[in-house]
């Protein structure tokens, strides 16, 4: 039986061409303009995170820690602070695993102490976190309500103890400055430092949302590139942080495409590179954990067993957290996982430039 959300359980093509600031198409993760909130099957082999985890709120994108006892994730639960003039409070929650046991979540706003996590929620949207593998860090994007294509990466640093203030990428020097003032730039997947592959959403420029790589060479974060027509789609193709492989080869995205065998709604897929290096068109990873409803943001536990992410019936926002081990997808028993991301503000020096790794801004 489905839960009864805090926000709107179905998301029809009217309530969409309001809330998007881009068109029906350019929607977050579980916001889908094709469906009605019909019913939609269960997955047949994933199992639910339960409470305290999942909540009469909605539940996207969740990570962990490198010792796997932290998750952090999105939610809009009670308590997340309001967005005004919104429907939808996004905020970043930070729960502990206590003797196998997830403990209440904790806000990661105003009200919590600077030594046990960082004040990084506001008004605005906050989404898509992700630790370092030290834990000194959490990357994740920011949005202005009901504004897709404002969507910004930024990054908050613990130093001494004590988390500090979020600042945008823009604004740090040793990572890449990719945020444009037009686009979205999203979720990336922090294979190195000098490596990072992200999501970009730009009109003119991508099409819905395309996967795109940022190389540093000789010290100079390069101009970003996209990946691609094959693993891009016309519709919105995405990652989530620990989906690369650990020899660089495959990468596990997230596709709203309609072709090569999709479920319907979002799915779950994965990419390999040719002996060319170049990335092929994206295989479904089939019915063990898609369906026809919203199967988006899976990620890997730290120690490569498990595959969690969110679903949800087709065209809703009424997401739960699910569970699976990762070899019981065929298409992910020989998938390692590179784990959580590195802290790029660690003793990097990576030299400032000025303008030439922007993306274009048309």
């Amino acid at each position: 039986m489905m839960k009864s959300k805090l926000i709107t359980a179905k998301l029809g093509f009217a309530s969409l061409v309001s809330l998007l600031a881009y068109g029906v198409s350019y929607a977050m993760p579980g916001m889908h303009g094709a469906g009605h909130g019909g019913a939609s099957e269960l997955p047949r082999m994933s199992k639910s995170m339960g409470e305290p985890i999942n909540s009469p709120g909605s539940e996207i994108e969740i990570t962990y820690s490198a010792d796997g006892k932290t998750a952090i994730f999105v939610s809009t639960r009670e308590g997340s602070v309001e967005s005004s003039g919104s429907s939808y409070n996004f905020d970043i929650w930070m729960s502990h695993n206590v003797d196998g046991v997830w403990q209440p979540p904790i806000n990661l706003g105003s009200d919590i102490d600077p030594t046990v996590g960082p004040n990084i929620n506001t008004s605005a949207w906050e989404l898509e976190p992700s630790f370092s593998d030290d834990g000194n860090v959490i990357y994740f994007t920011r949005y202005e309500p009901d504004n897709l294509l404002s969507g910004d990466l930024y990054v908050v640093q613990k130093v001494d103890g004590v988390w500090q203030s979020a600042r945008n990428w823009n604004d740090v020097p040793e990572l890449p400055s990719i945020n444009t003032p037009t686009g979205e730039e999203h979720c990336p997947i922090i294979a190195s430092d000098s490596l990072i592959y992200f999501n970009y959403s730009q009109p003119g420029v991508t099409q819905e949302s395309d996967i795109w790589k940022v190389e540093k060479k000789d010290g100079v974060w390069q101009k970003p590139v996209s990946l691609g027509l094959k693993i891009n789609s016309p519709q919105r193709d995405h990652m989530h942080w620990t989906g690369l492989s650990k020899d660089g080869k495959s990468l596990v995205i997230t596709s709203m495409r309609t072709d090569l065998g999709s479920r319907g709604g979002h799915d779950m897929w994965i990419s390999h590179q040719d002996a060319k290096g170049e990335w092929q068109e994206p295989i479904n990873l089939g019915d063990s954990i898609n369906t026809d409803g919203e199967d988006m943001c899976w990620t890997f536990t730290p120690d490569g067993k498990k595959f969690t992410g969110s679903w949800g019936p087709q065209g809703t926002f009424d997401t739960d957290f699910r569970w699976v081990y990762k070899d019981d997808i065929p298409l992910l028993k020989d998938f390692e996982p590179i784990g959580p991301p590195p802290n790029l503000l660690t003793g990097s020096k990576a030299k400032p430039v000025a303008g030439n790794n922007q993306l274009s801004k048309q």
